[in-house]
């Protein structure tokens, strides 16, 4: 994953969404970790450093599954879903992902999408990976060092990972071209399991593995801050680990809870689909599709 460090992290003083927001005085402890709420956008900010160092275990969950069948078996759900929702948004011809991780997506994007797709990875293990086992050469960057810039950039669960997101998204928009899209996810704080365990004791409150997780209002606003227009709203819950010993060979079980908690905007995963202006852009939004997710 293309995760940054800036060093120690100070007490949390301010919201890292906007300084003028409202944080609660009073932390709850998770692991050790203080983790503060913002009153005003409902973002949860651990005050702990960033860890390169955890990105590297041959165990990190995007490394588990070793063989292409079993990653498909896993991610390729996933995957197809977010890069048809990516084509019915324009048709881009070439894609950035950032935090490539197992370089799954970055192979399924140009074998069976057609596009010209790169990925970036800070972790030599899943450059590694990705090269031996999927076959696919991911570039060792962070992504305010790389240059060129693309149609469509991707960034999967990478946002809660970093302590400065505003200036990673930043980063990240950079890379896109004018009229091109921004297809991100990250842990939804209104799952299901948010909602039911309450947030005090979500598994996304994980640090230091996560460091910032965003309501939906937070990212809206990062991405209009960063002047995207979000085109597209919905929530991913493609892992769903209850049924995996009973579904079928289709993975009909799966599909099914993904489309009831999507419906619900209750799945573990924000998806935003957004996009870069500019009026003579090539890249366009079909009225149909925009239509059928409020943002």
């Amino acid at each position: 994953m293309d995760k940054e460090s800036t060093g120690a992290r100070e007490h949390m003083k301010h919201c890292v969404i906007d300084a003028s927001h409202h944080v609660d005085a009073n932390p709850f402890q998770k692991r050790g970790t203080d983790i503060y709420r913002c009153k005003d956008c409902g973002c949860i900010m651990a005050d702990v450093a960033f860890d390169a160092a955890q990105y590297e275990s041959d165990n990190y969950y995007t490394l588990i599954h070793k063989t292409v069948d079993n990653i498909d078996r896993e991610w390729g759900f996933r995957w197809h879903h977010i890069l048809n929702r990516i084509q019915s948004c324009g048709h881009p011809a070439s894609l950035l992902d950032v935090g490539a991780g197992n370089g799954y997506f970055v192979a399924l994007a140009g074998r069976a999408f057609r596009m010209q797709a790169s990925g970036i990875e800070l972790s030599e293990q899943e450059i590694r990976f990705a090269r031996d086992k999927v076959g696919v050469e991911l570039i060792r960057q962070r992504v305010e060092e790389h240059e060129q810039v693309y149609d469509a950039v991707t960034c999967f669960n990478v946002i809660e990972h970093v302590p400065d997101p505003r200036s990673f998204l930043a980063s990240v928009v950079a890379r896109i071209k004018p009229g091109g899209l921004l297809a991100l996810t990250t842990p939804n704080p209104g799952c299901i399991h948010a909602r039911i365990h309450g947030i005090e004791q979500w598994g996304m409150v994980d640090p230091p593995h996560h460091i910032n997780l965003f309501s939906r209002a937070s990212l809206a606003d990062m991405l209009r801050q960063e002047a995207l227009q979000p085109i597209r709203y919905e929530t991913l819950s493609t892992y769903i680990n209850f049924v995996r010993n009973v579904d079928t060979r289709h993975l009909l079980l799966r599909r099914l809870f993904f489309q009831l908690l999507r419906l619900g905007n209750l799945g573990a995963d924000h998806f935003f689909i957004a996009r870069k202006p500019d009026a003579g852009a090539a890249i366009g939004v079909p009225a149909h599709e925009a239509g059928d997710s409020s943002v």
